[in-house]
């Protein structure tokens, strides 16, 4: 590390080799924070129960900070494991009598009383314990968070109560308005307390989306919100510019998980239909969804998409590293993105959606007509 460099204090539970989109931002913060004069100090953890990891997404932060890792209680490490297990016997055909969605059981069902704001919260005194060394050690003048998870802020609210020193909190998602949220007013009411705490003691936030910064400015005005959106990186891109899409098919790309808000069959059944349709389609299409159709305990999608006897006209990948997910990207004819209904779904616009702009391929855009992700389309004539 140059001695010119200032130190910041990152915070980020979702850091490589956890893989899956919800850590590209903290690992392009950091990859890039060197170039402007910054050397990061990220405090992560050692574990997480996080479902995929992605080795190849260490190349973009080793050399550029230093990692400090903890341990962590995670309870709801095993019992997505149980899950997991379930979810590949369903599909596999095992456990018929079962029902087809899988009861996640009472422990998760607690977890909304007893693990909040989510399920990292059990890393924030271990994280806590380590950020106060840290800080008495390096002396970072100031302290960076990203959230979700949102014990990420917590974890820096109360290191800058101790130590008084300035905050950025970065957030991806909203808090408490986002989709997935616990519908019940104790939930309701501590996250509320707990998102006014960071956002009043933050010196500066910031948003994945203007959306989010104006519906937080409504909650809580000042002037500290800026945005700084998601977007892709060109060195991921840089060894893969001679791939295109194979030309005996007609190829619909969709890359992630489709999560339980979204519920895409109305999507498969447009497909369904699609195909019945047109012959010269049934010919050459082949539907490629690279990651799940389901999160781990949930066989909706699945069950509805056999049902429909799409699996002959598909390809169903397992999560990929992000460097064979652009690849895939590349050799798409056409890119397949899907915002759910939901409220404020207008507000979405997420890291997948540049990188589909930078591959170049049509995108089919399943988007609130007045969102965030349409306007961003329309305005590079992507769909």
């Amino acid at each position: 590390m140059s001695e010119s460099k200032k130190k910041v204090l990152v915070i980020a539970y979702l850091f490589p080799p956890v893989g899956g989109s919800g850590v590209q931002r903290s690992s392009k913060f950091v990859k890039y924070l060197p170039q402007f004069g910054w050397h990061p100090l990220v405090l992560t953890v050692k574990e997480p129960y996080d479902f995929y990891s992605d080795e190849s997404l260490m190349n973009d932060v080793t050399g550029n900070c230093t990692i400090y890792r903890t341990i962590s209680i995670e309870p709801m490490k095993w019992v997505r494991k149980f899950l997991k297990k379930k979810w590949q016997k369903k599909l596999s055909g095992e456990n018929k009598k079962e029902k087809t969605t899988l009861k996640p059981g009472f422990l998760v069902k607690l977890k909304t009383y007893l693990l909040f704001p989510d399920n990292e919260i059990l890393w924030l005194p271990f994280a806590v314990i380590r950020g106060i060394k840290l800080i008495r050690r390096e002396r970072p003048p100031v302290i960076f968070s990203t959230a979700s998870p949102f014990t990420d802020h917590l974890i820096a609210l109360i290191l800058v109560k101790i130590f008084k020193l300035p905050w950025v909190a970065d957030f991806r998602d909203l808090w408490v308005d986002r989709p997935n949220f616990p519908k019940n007013k104790f939930r309701l009411f501590i996250d509320r307390k707990l998102e006014k705490s960071v956002i009043e003691h933050a010196d500066c936030i910031i948003t994945a989306t203007s959306l989010m910064a104006e519906r937080f400015n409504e909650l809580y005005p000042g002037g500290k919100y800026i945005t700084i959106t998601n977007g892709y990186d060109e060195d991921d891109f840089n060894h893969l510019t001679e791939l295109t899409p194979p030309g005996d098919e007609f190829r619909i790309t969709y890359t992630g998980i489709f999560n339980k808000e979204q519920n895409p069959q109305l999507i498969f059944s447009a497909l369904k239909k699609l195909i019945e349709e047109s012959h010269e389609v049934k010919e050459k299409l082949k539907l490629r969804f690279v990651g799940q159709l389901d999160n781990p305990g949930d066989l909706e999608n699945i069950s509805h998409f056999k049902k429909l006897e799409l699996e002959k006209y598909s390809d169903l990948i397992p999560y990929k590293p992000h460097n064979e997910i652009i690849r895939e990207m590349l050799e798409g004819t056409i890119l397949l993105l899907f915002v759910g209904e939901y409220p404020h779904n207008e507000g979405i616009l997420t890291g997948k959606i540049f990188e589909y702009l930078r591959a170049g391929r049509p995108i089919l855009a399943v988007v609130p007509p007045d969102g965030l992700a349409a306007e961003v389309i329309r305005n590079t004539n992507a769909g």
